[in-house]
């Protein structure tokens, strides 16, 4: 499948695999995708957004993803509350806070997880999530890897939620459903875009 060819709005499983051999090619440019990851990072950084948020709710990305590791140093830095989640069984997804990065270990799916022991972290009006996006639409909804951790997560908490995206990812529009959770801001290497 080429990356060229644009994929149909209402085929999740076709944009997934379309987005994610968009990012391939995008890792043999890897010093494209550090860059392009540093900007947005950085975007996120200088956001109304961020700076208000006393807590911050971010994942730890694999390579595949927009990198995150900038973020999670300055939020520490500025003394805000860090919370990473941590994924178990059944869908469930918990959020537990950390003080700094030696304090993550593998976890499920291999991803980056906290420690034992870490407390968990409930969301409030003050908390900023940052959420993983394979592409988002112009409407702030994002298509994540598939799973629904996110989605079910955030239908039971309100806080302010940012998808971090590549601007040639966000497309004029695709097909949600009633469990699809809008995000407040999508945040691309180009421009912060305020929904």
């Amino acid at each position: 499948m080429s990356p060229r060819n644009k994929p149909a709005k209402t085929d999740k499983p076709f944009m997934r695999r379309f987005f994610e051999e968009k990012r391939k090619i995008l890792l043999e440019k890897n010093n494209t995708k550090q860059e392009m990851d540093l900007e947005i990072q950085s975007r996120l950084l200088m956001s109304g957004e961020y700076r208000k948020a006393d807590t911050i709710l971010i994942y730890a990305a694999r390579s595949n993803e927009i990198a995150t590791d900038g973020v999670i140093r300055a939020a520490l830095a500025n003394r805000k509350t860090v919370a990473l989640p941590v994924c178990h069984k059944g869908g469930v997804m918990t959020f537990h806070q950390i003080t700094s990065l030696s304090q993550l270990e593998r976890g499920r799916f291999g991803i980056m997880e906290p420690v034992e022991g870490c407390e968990e972290v409930i969301p409030d009006a003050g908390t900023l999530c940052v959420c993983p996006a394979l592409c988002c639409d112009m409407r702030g909804y994002r298509l994540g890897w598939g799973a629904g951790y996110y989605d079910r997560y955030l239908a039971k908490y309100p806080c302010l939620k940012a998808a971090l995206c590549y601007s040639d990812s966000l497309i004029p529009e695709f097909e949600v459903f009633d469990y699809d959770i809008r995000m407040d801001l999508v945040c691309t290497e180009n421009y912060i875009r305020h929904i």
